[in-house]
């Protein structure tokens, strides 16, 4: 089931509630346990930036009013700063339709609509790390968009931003990625990395497989859980070089 704008636009609107009600019992200074190496303050300032500038791809009036945040705030200021931010987000989302040019750094993609998912799948994965680090269970993630979030990190990030930073594996490998109702084939090699959709190269053995929960799996490939959370198979050393190349994509 594809991801429509609409109900794209609701999830964003859930997950930044959802990070804002976990910054309330929780210390800055705590860490996030998980591939960013941040902490609670440093991830909510990470993405109130990442609104910043979402709002200036789009040109809208509201980049004008970017917030300079000195010293050390505190976590609260950083909350607010996020909350009305991601507010300004929202309204420039309702306004213009996702099939709107807009500048971006995916040469696949130039609408709104990129932003969209991309504000979307970033708020809902830091989310994740505020609510590990406030010691909350996890909020589930509907398995339409984690389905959505394996295929964005493995098109834009896997396939396009590791060839842009200029960064290739060590050896040629081969993994299927799977969850219900999708399936992906990965490729790499010191030559460069590419994604297809498994039904495009029938007949294609993988070197090794990936696959379960659809959230577990978006997760995982974001580097915030360990391999005992997905279905492995295959050959260790490839399932070990995909993850290491999505970590160093993502970062």
């Amino acid at each position: 089931m594809e991801l429509q704008h609409a109900r794209m636009l609701d999830h964003l609107g859930i997950e930044a509630q959802l990070l804002t009600a976990a910054t309330h019992d929780v210390h800055a200074d705590a860490p996030v346990f998980s591939a960013s190496g941040r902490t609670v303050g440093q991830t909510v300032r990470h993405l109130g930036d990442l609104c910043e500038d979402v709002l200036c791809w789009l040109g809208s009036a509201e980049a004008r009013r970017r917030g300079d945040l000195s010293g050390e705030p505190e976590l609260r200021e950083l909350t607010n700063r996020f909350a009305l931010r991601m507010a300004d987000l929202l309204a420039e989302f309702t306004f213009r339709p996702p099939e709107d040019p807009c500048p971006t750094w995916w040469p696949e993609q130039h609408t709104v609509g990129f932003w969209v998912r991309r504000m979307l799948h970033a708020t809902t994965v830091h989310r994740a790390d505020v609510q590990t680090a406030a010691g909350i269970e996890h909020t589930p993630i509907d398995p339409v968009v984690a389905t959505d979030g394996i295929d964005e990190v493995l098109r834009v990030y896997f396939g396009y931003r590791l060839h842009s930073l200029q960064i290739t594996a060590t050896r040629p490998c081969s993994v299927g990625v799977h969850v219900p109702g999708r399936n992906w084939l990965v490729t790499a090699d010191p030559a460069g990395s590419a994604v297809t959709s498994s039904g495009d190269v029938a007949g294609t053995t993988p070197d090794a497989v990936v696959g379960g929960d659809p959230s577990a799996v978006y997760l995982w490939m974001w580097g915030r859980l360990p391999n005992r959370a997905v279905e492995t198979g295959g050959d260790p050393d490839a399932i070990a070089q995909l993850w290491g190349l999505l970590q160093l994509a993502t970062r």
